[in-house]
């Protein structure tokens, strides 16, 4: 009996664990079994309770940093945190030049412009301009200059520089020569002495208002001198060698056309004038070909002192006679520093006061008349205007001079409206 009861007791306790390990067999062999069980997990198994698994919006839970550490997630670069979206964007600092010892900013720094320099073993020409100055066509000429680091010398009358100052000071900005062409563009050679003294005393105080200084030089109109032209005016007097005849053809293709055909404008001193569309187009080719060809653009106190060497005196006279008796030469002459007053200097105790208009009558006897000497250039063309035995009446209504009257001779090329000079002193040339 007794080993009846021990034998049902073992068989109640083998029924009884097959039954504890069957739920945990199939537990482990169900394809939903969370791979990151713990023994915990398992210890819950043996008593009969199976966790639940956590469902996916659940956070996970906490790992312990000693036995993971945990990496931080690396910022999205789509979204800036809100400090780098609110900053401004530095501002990058000017680039330097690498090569640069100081530090000098490349970009902000402008580079100058080469002075302006004359070699005397190379050509050069000198570009003049009359009967200026004029309120359009004048600046136009000077963008061209400025444009091609060039100068000229304008010779102005006096009646234009007052109603039209605003020229002269740019044309000193850029180093041009600044000279008279009298005061109403009159024929210079028919005034009395003391006609002529009155006209260049005025010419030269309109020059004194707009500029400060009256110029040394003088170009009378039309070419034409006397003795007193020549030597009584206290100016250098001096004329041209080429004519483009620009005043009369109005035609650009003929005035750039002569000009280029030329043979050498080495030592030339060539006659434009400031009034005229058609010159300013002409000027816009010629200058930039004149420096292609090698020529540098000097002005006539230049040209005088580095290609003939001499500087310029008051009282002489540079006209034809001076060029063809004379070439270039070996030993140039130095420039003087010119001279500008300083500031508030008052200029007027050495300049002539209150200037009179020139007169307006003369008496016949006073105007010698033009003498035509043998072998001279012909008497001019039809166009030129006839000039009285007395001085010509000045209409003062006029803004601007008369239109300039230049002879000219097909015979030479280059010199072609210079005929030989008068001796005689009370003689009159017409040169153009």
């Amino acid at each position: 009996m007794n080993r009846f009861f021990s034998f049902l007791l073992s068989c109640i306790l083998l029924l009884t664990c097959t039954a504890c390990v069957s739920p945990v067999s199939a537990a482990n062999d169900g394809s939903d079994t969370p791979s990151h069980i713990t023994p915990e997990h398992d210890e819950q198994l043996l008593h009969g309770s199976r966790p639940q698994l956590p469902s996916p919006s659940d956070p996970l839970p906490e790992k312990d940093p000693e036995v993971e550490p945990v990496t931080p997630a690396e910022p999205e670069a789509s979204e800036p945190s809100s400090q780098e979206s609110t900053a401004p964007d530095p501002v990058q600092p000017p680039t330097t030049d690498p090569e640069s010892t100081d530090g000098t900013q490349t970009e902000s720094t402008p580079v100058p412009e080469s002075p302006r320099t004359i070699d005397p073993s190379k050509p050069m020409v000198a570009l003049t301009f009359d009967d200026g100055p004029n309120a359009t066509y004048s600046d136009m000429i000077l963008d061209i200059l400025e444009e091609n680091n060039a100068v000229a010398t304008f010779f102005e009358v006096g009646r234009n520089v007052a109603n039209c100052p605003q020229p002269l000071t740019r044309m000193v900005e850029l180093g041009c020569e600044i000279g008279s062409h009298s005061y109403v563009h009159k024929d210079l050679s028919k005034l009395s002495s003391d006609a002529l003294a009155k006209d260049m005393a005025a010419a030269d105080q309109a020059f004194i208002d707009a500029v400060g200084f009256a110029p040394t030089l003088l170009r009378p109109p039309y070419g034409a001198v006397n003795s007193s032209v020549k030597h009584d005016t206290g100016h250098s007097v001096i004329t041209w060698t080429v004519d483009t005849e620009d005043w009369k053809s109005r035609d650009t293709d003929k005035i750039v056309s002569y000009v280029k055909s030329l043979p050498s404008l080495d030592g030339e001193v060539v006659l434009l004038h400031s009034s005229y569309e058609t010159t300013v187009d002409a000027v816009k080719i010629l200058v930039p070909w004149l420096i292609q060809q090698g020529y540098q653009l000097v002005t006539v106190s230049e040209l005088m002192a580095y290609y003939y060497g001499e500087l310029m005196q008051p009282g002489q006279f540079y006209g034809y006679t001076y060029f063809t008796t004379h070439g270039k030469t070996d030993t140039p002459a130095a420039l003087p520093e010119p001279e500008t007053p300083a500031a508030g200097e008052d200029t007027s105790a050495d300049q002539p006061q209150e200037p009179q208009q020139p007169d307006q009558q003369t008496p016949p006897e006073t105007a010698p008349q033009p003498v035509q000497p043998e072998g001279s250039a012909p008497e001019p063309s039809p166009e030129t205007p006839e000039v009285p035995a007395g001085e010509e009446p000045v209409d003062e209504t006029l803004p601007i001079p008369e239109k300039p009257t230049i002879p000219a001779s097909p015979d030479a090329p280059i010199y072609s409206t210079l005929p030989a000079e008068v001796p005689s002193s009370g003689s009159a040339e017409t040169i153009g």
